[in-house]
């Protein structure tokens, strides 16, 4: 049968990082040459996490300044976990985690929190066919039967603002309201302005989206494609967002909820391979 070089299980997590030394060494090629600028060579100090130059004497400590410094987990779980969050699209419990791995709810909370933190999208913009929507996340403020109440359920609810380029990447930001001005920032900063922009018909789009190609269906009147033009795609990114995150956590509280987002646009953006989007992610946390 042939191999899928796009998949990446815990075998081959196994077989690549067998030891916390094996760990310990790729953090330290990530960033470092294994031979030194006095011309001697690093070679790992014995009982420690660092490496020491044979000449100059001069030490490195890999895990400085990255989520693994002056952690007690084993480097070995940390990828474990690493991996775990990379394959889990629809997002993982700290709650599962911990039953998972053995170890405390607070400690498998804090490494989930550590590398979300460290998932903060970037500025690249977003180019060629783009479909822009708003939704509102969370709450559980009822509106009342005749929506009498809808103003206070919408107050207690988050904003996000979202785009998503067919066949490619999406941005998505807690935003503090949705309007229009509002909708015109994130998209100054976050669409090109030679894309070819669809949204809905809504007309807070009029005046911001001048300078764009775009163009819209009305839900208002049942129409959710016209051909080419449809919001599809970033509607089915927030539904999917919305199952996973309340199959999965239940609740997200405000404070937080920004880099759950950023966790999910990360999945998106790399979804086509998990050994790529495994590889992405220690990156990211290297490098944070």
């Amino acid at each position: 049968m042939k191999q899928n070089n796009n998949k990446y299980g815990l075998p081959q997590l196994k077989k690549d990082f067998p030891d916390d030394k094996s760990v310990l060494a790729f953090i330290f090629e990530a960033s470092h040459s294994y031979k030194c600028s006095c011309g001697g060579h690093y070679s790992l100090v014995k009982g420690r996490k660092q490496y020491q130059c044979s000449k100059c004497r001069f030490q490195i400590a890999p895990l400085s300044g990255t989520i693994f410094h002056k952690s007690d987990t084993p480097l070995t779980l940390w990828l474990h976990v690493i991996w775990v969050f990379s394959n889990a699209k629809s997002g993982i419990s700290a709650k599962e985690l911990s039953r998972q791995l053995g170890v405390t709810y607070k400690t498998a909370w804090r490494i989930l929190k550590l590398i979300r933190e460290a998932l903060g999208q970037n500025n690249d913009k977003l180019n060629g066919e783009v479909e822009m929507d708003e939704t509102y996340f969370g709450g559980r403020f009822k509106s009342g039967r005749y929506n009498e109440k809808q103003r206070e359920a919408i107050a207690h609810k988050s904003a996000i603002i979202g785009a998503v380029e067919r066949n490619g990447k999406a941005k998505a930001k807690v935003s503090a309201n949705l309007k229009a001005w509002t909708l015109g920032e994130f998209m100054r900063d976050y669409i090109e302005s030679k894309a070819q922009l669809f949204t809905d018909e809504s007309n807070r789009y009029n005046k911001v989206a001048r300078g764009y190609n775009r163009q819209y269906v009305s839900h208002r009147k049942q129409e959710y494609a016209k051909g080419n033009i449809h919001t599809n795609t970033i509607e089915g990114l927030w539904s999917h967002f919305k199952r996973s995150t309340t199959g999965t956590h239940k609740s997200i509280s405000k404070k937080y909820l920004q880099s759950y987002l950023d966790g999910f646009v990360f999945h998106y953006n790399n979804r086509h391979s998990d050994k790529d989007r495994f590889s992405a992610l220690v990156g990211a946390l290297l490098s944070s």
